[in-house]
């Protein structure tokens, strides 16, 4: 006979409440034994997501799927579910997760996977490339604690070259006229492993040519009339009278897509159309100036290995539009402040048209 307790209930009835929630409780501990008749899968994984699958050979009407709590040591209800498949969002990147599968409705652990999520992808650019290094700049998370560079000649076979922090990193490593490609994988360093991400997209920078300079300065710099150019047939005549060459409104130089039109020694190349990066240093300060070739100095106004003018020790020309020159040159755009500086260094762009002659 059956007394009615307290609460409503007969005591029987209470009892067998206790006791299903003293199971559900003493399962919710218990680790998972992965039972023979039964496989579960962890794929699909990324940096905040995941997907979990299952498959039993016994009937199970419904599962209950429970998160592994390492504060409390034990497992969390997650959801209940019918189906055998369960997307994971919304999870922290690089951190280790821990799912149980349970029968619903006899409390059986069935199956548990572990998994950690990915490490984002951190990134890398070239913002510079010279004739003897090429400037990266490396981007990742903050709770990366470094990131790979690796570094290719034929964009197959990649090497590890250095483990860099955020910001940015010159390789020095380089030779002239030289393709390489570079990628980058994020790493934390974890106590029982590291956790990588995957690889970066890969970004290239071609090396210029560079050049050996004379023993001047080169803070000269002279300037010629380009309408004293005349023969119509030349390949001078034909790009400075271009439909894409055009006067620089602020300098009266002749320019071609910002590159702007100069003359140099014979030393330097003699094909009209090539493409030259010239940089000036005026104190501290580097000066980075696009010039393309519109004209060769002549051998017999130049030095014994045709790099500079003699008469005025200068290393560049620049081809103006006379109606335009600018007040205070003075015979020498090293007056006006873009132009001030010594030549450290001349450099030739790779890739420059074949469409022009070479100077004669």
């Amino acid at each position: 006979m059956a007394f009615d307790s307290p609460f409503g209930l007969p005591f029987f009835e209470r009892d067998e409440v206790v006791d299903e929630a003293s199971r559900i409780a003493s399962a919710m501990h218990r680790p998972i034994r992965n039972k023979s008749d039964f496989t579960v899968n962890a794929d699909k994984i990324t940096t905040n997501s995941a997907e979990l699958s299952w498959n039993s050979e016994t009937l199970v009407l419904s599962y209950l799927v429970c998160q592994y709590n390492v504060v409390t040591n034990g497992w969390e209800e997650y959801l209940t579910t019918n189906d055998s498949v369960l997307p994971l969002t919304d999870l922290d990147e690089d951190t280790d997760y821990r799912f149980g599968i349970f029968n619903a409705v006899t409390m059986e652990g069935l199956g548990e996977i572990s998994f950690t999520t990915g490490v984002k992808t951190a990134s890398v650019s070239v913002t510079h490339y010279a004739s003897d290094s090429v400037t990266l700049r490396v981007r990742h998370t903050d709770s990366v604690a470094g990131v790979l560079l690796y570094k290719s000649t034929d964009n197959e076979k990649f090497e590890k070259i250095a483990e860099v922090n955020d910001g940015e990193y010159i390789d020095t490593d380089v030779e002239q006229e030289t393709t390489y490609y570079y990628r980058v994988k994020s790493v934390t360093k974890r106590a029982h492993k590291n956790n990588a991400s995957k690889v970066s997209r890969t970004v290239e920078a071609t090396t210029l040519k560079g050049f050996e300079l004379p023993d001047i300065t080169g803070s000269t710099k002279t300037y010629a009339f380009y309408r004293a150019v005349t023969a119509k047939s030349t390949p001078q005549y034909k790009l400075l009278n271009s439909d894409e060459c055009y006067t620089d409104d602020e300098t009266g130089i002749r320019m071609v897509d910002g590159y702007y039109c100069i003359a140099l020694g014979s030393f330097y190349g003699t094909k009209i159309g090539t493409k030259y990066r010239i940089t000036l240093q005026d104190g501290e300060e580097l000066k980075e100036l696009n010039c393309i070739l519109c004209d060769q100095k002549a051998d017999v106004h130049t030095d014994e290995k045709h790099q500079y003018a003699v008469q005025n020790k200068d290393i560049m020309e620049f081809y103006i539009e006379k109606s335009k020159l600018p007040h205070g040159i003075m015979g020498d755009y090293g007056h006006l402040e873009q132009f001030r500086g010594d030549i450290v260094k001349i450099e030739q762009y790779p890739d420059t048209e074949e469409t022009e002659k070479e100077a004669e």
